[in-house]
């Protein structure tokens, strides 16, 4: 599924500070109609997102009943993207009945995630902060 739109970008707090754009509402009902079929858990979706020239992966993450999409930290010093910058986004989220019918059921929810990508850590971004690690 590929949804293509433009938004603010915003700062929430969150579990680690984040820059976001916001899923806007006719995009918002279409991920929602496959969401639990593509989701890793707590709602968290993997998606690959491109913003201007820069492409990365992600989790698109659930809102107040809509969706956000972080920009990573490297993604938005590359294009030049600051708070506040209204930005047009390409997002890619694998498609669930995308499932090759010769994979083991074991194998199958990985298989389901986009093509390209692997099970998505948040540990793994540039700008993860993680409150347990500090005392």
């Amino acid at each position: 599924m590929e949804l293509r739109f433009g938004g603010e970008v915003v700062w929430w707090r969150g579990p680690a500070p984040y820059h976001f754009v916001a899923l806007p509402d006719p995009e918002a009902a279409r991920l929602r109609v496959v969401a639990s079929r593509v989701t890793y858990g707590w709602g968290c979706i993997p998606a690959t997102v491109t913003l201007g020239g820069t492409t990365f992966t992600t989790s698109i993450f659930p809102r107040d009943g809509g969706f956000m999409v972080p920009l990573k930290v490297a993604a938005r010093r590359a294009e030049g993207v600051e708070l506040g910058d209204d930005v047009r986004l390409l997002v890619v989220v694998g498609d669930p009945d995308d499932v090759p019918q010769d994979v083991p059921d074991d194998r199958a929810a990985t298989a389901a995630r986009p093509p390209g990508t692997v099970h998505h850590d948040p540990a793994d971004d540039d700008d993860y902060y993680d409150p347990a690690t500090t005392r």
